[in-house]
């Protein structure tokens, strides 16, 4: 149980006490007769009794059974004490009825529901002319004892069953928050690509629709940088696929320093990669892509008894128009990084310039 149930619990055990014992004072300072203090007291004690036994005890469901057996005990004992009493009705099944209203509402509001009862309590007892006294049969003195055991057994279940409703409902909190967690979690790992941290391809097909909408919308271009590492697959021939696998995961990681928050790198194909860039002309992202080339060719890596790896990287850069889709920006993207390959490898391939399009402002960092 943790420290605020630990408080709550107490607040609504010590609090219906407090009022016991104060209507017990009172009772004993303008009844004649004594037995107000007998009855308010002997709730006002039990509920005390209780409660560092449930507040100790109560979280720990596996005592369940030693638990109840130790309240109904002290339920006997209090019932006897209240039998020896010449008490009435009114007085003993006031408590009850505001600590009904602490379990329904709170023990904010609830405390004032058990002040506004005492100041109706205090009334009642400084305007009555005569003690609110009760003929004492042995019938009634069996009733109001089996009743007020019944009210107490019954404060006590609300008291456990509220517990309870309210460790469920934070149990059910707690799952739903880790459900959510795990489903983000699931939504990000299906949109990555699992060996580098890069977007995979569909992610990758997902933004690109969605900024080609934006782009149409606000009437700025983007860009699209395609690039693929040079010869490859003589690298994982050459020094092993763990050695290819940390070229690629190295290459993302350079290329990232040079993207923007607003950009998104993903893996389209074993060593091919896209980059999508919002609000960028194509010639601000044949810039950029300058920089992600001559990153990548700062790699070294060193393997093993087999030397280092140095990879290179052809770039493509095409930019969006009025009418472009994304399989469209794509290919043109393709077609410029062939033309690199072809025009020797490591090196930066942009197309021409789409009519319609205005090249933006903005700064590229």
């Amino acid at each position: 149980m943790d420290i605020a149930s630990r408080r709550s619990l107490s607040a609504f055990c010590v609090l219906p006490g407090i009022v016991g014992v104060t209507v017990t004072l009172v009772s004993l300072k303008f009844l004649e007769e004594e037995p107000g203090l007998l009855a308010t007291g002997a709730i006002a004690s039990l509920i005390c009794l209780v409660a560092p036994i449930w507040i100790n005890a109560a979280h720990d469901y596996k005592n369940r059974a030693r638990l109840l057996g130790a309240l109904l005990l002290l339920m006997l004992a209090g019932m006897a004490v209240m039998g020896k009493a010449l008490i009435s009705p009114a007085n003993i099944m006031m408590l009850p009825g505001i600590m009904t209203f602490t379990l329904a509402v709170g023990w904010r509001t609830g405390l004032a529901y058990m002040l506004a009862a005492l100041a109706i309590y205090l009334g009642c007892v400084v305007q009555s002319p005569e003690p609110l006294g009760y003929s004492v049969t042995s019938s009634n003195v069996t009733l109001l004892t089996a009743l007020g055991g019944a009210a107490i057994f019954i404060f006590i279940g609300a008291m456990i069953f509220r517990h309870e409703m309210v460790n469920a409902a934070m149990r059910l909190e707690a799952a739903k928050k880790a459900a959510e967690i795990s489903m983000a979690h699931f939504r990000e790992r299906a949109a990555t690509d699992a060996l580098t941290g890069a977007a995979n391809r569909a992610a990758i097909d997902q933004i690109l629709a969605a900024e080609i909408d934006r782009s149409r919308d606000a009437g700025r271009p983007f860009a699209v940088v395609v690039f693929d590492l040079d010869h490859f697959k003589r690298v994982n021939d050459t020094f092993g696929h763990l050695a290819g696998d940390r070229v690629l995961i190295e290459t993302v990681r350079v290329v990232k320093q040079v993207l923007r928050t607003s950009d998104t790198l993903g893996r389209i194909g074993g060593e091919e990669f896209a980059v999508i860039l919002p609000g960028v002309s194509g010639q601000q992202a044949h810039v950029m892509a300058e920089r992600m080339r001559k990153m990548i060719a700062e790699i070294s890596i060193d393997v093993e008894g087999r030397g280092s790896v140095s990879p290179t990287a052809s770039f493509g850069v095409a930019e969006s128009d009025v009418n472009a889709c994304g399989a469209d920006l794509l290919e043109r993207a393709d077609e410029c990084l062939y033309s690199a390959k072809r025009g020797g490898r490591n090196r930066v391939e942009s197309g021409p310039r789409p009519s319609g399009t205005t090249v933006s402002a903005s700064r590229v960092g």
